[in-house]
């Protein structure tokens, strides 16, 4: 409770974060940055450059990285300092496939997750990803990629490496589909679990969770975080048609 009081109070702030040459990190330093100035903060980020994902991890284990942004899981929750706080408005959990360019037709006919777990597609998901979890518990085929994930745009082009789609959030897809001109995306399915991002902040930048958490509040309160959500993502929600795909609910870990 001592720590509260430290979120009413205007500070200078300096967050280091990771940025991604396709742009879909800007979303969550704007809404970092103007939530913390409508609050009364003084922000400055530093960039700290296109990391992978295991960089990323140690960055933050060391402190490197002030913060984050993951999908939320037990394991991280014990492992990081968890900002409370939903950052997509559920839209990372509505998964739409990348898949080779003449597959963009291929699971036209699937109409409900037993359907599609009779196709037998592999889905390439980075190792140790709460997707892989989802994917388990729901009965369908996947192949964990160690290291940097982002190898799986390359796999999945070759058509050779044992996966044929890979699932990316709603508010991701658009930007990478356009940076890996090889893929397509799949126009027909969307799966959903109900699952967010929150900002994980390394434990050596604990002391900010409270700040940040009265900041993203206000921001939902007052309807920044909505105007920021539909400046970033609008246009590609809207090209996806995602209320013209067939939803197919997928399963949480019981455990998770």
């Amino acid at each position: 409770m001592a720590a509260a009081p430290m979120a009413a109070h205007a500070a200078d702030l300096t967050l280091k974060l990771t940025s991604f040459p396709n742009g879909n990190h800007k979303y969550y330093h704007r809404l970092l940055e103007e939530s913390l100035k409508a609050a009364g903060h003084t922000v400055r980020i530093q960039s700290q450059g296109n990391l992978p994902q295991p960089r990323i991890l140690a960055y933050l284990d060391d402190g490197d990285l002030t913060l984050h942004w993951m999908l939320q899981t037990k394991e991280r929750d014990a492992k990081y300092v968890v900002v409370n706080h939903k950052l997509t408005q559920g839209l990372i959990g509505q998964r739409i496939m990348l898949v080779s360019k003449d597959d963009e037709d291929a699971y036209a006919k699937v109409k409900s997750l037993e359907d599609f777990r009779a196709t037998g597609k592999v889905a390439g998901l980075g190792q140790g990803w709460f997707d892989v979890g989802v994917w388990n518990e729901s009965g369908l085929g996947v192949r964990e990629q160690g290291g940097d994930w982002r190898n799986l745009y390359a796999m999945l082009a070759s058509k050779n490496r044992g996966i044929d789609y890979f699932p990316r959030g709603a508010i991701e897809i658009v930007a990478e589909a356009k940076d890996n001109p090889n893929l397509a995306i799949e126009k027909h399915l969307m799966l959903v679990y109900p699952r967010d991002f929150v900002f994980y902040l390394s434990k050596a930048n604990a002391g900010l969770k409270p700040v940040i958490e009265a900041a993203l509040r206000q921001a939902e309160k007052s309807g920044l975080q909505k105007k920021l959500i539909d400046e970033s993502f609008g246009p590609s929600i809207a090209s996806l048609g995602l209320d013209k795909r067939t939803r197919i609910t997928l399963k949480n870990p019981s455990n998770n």
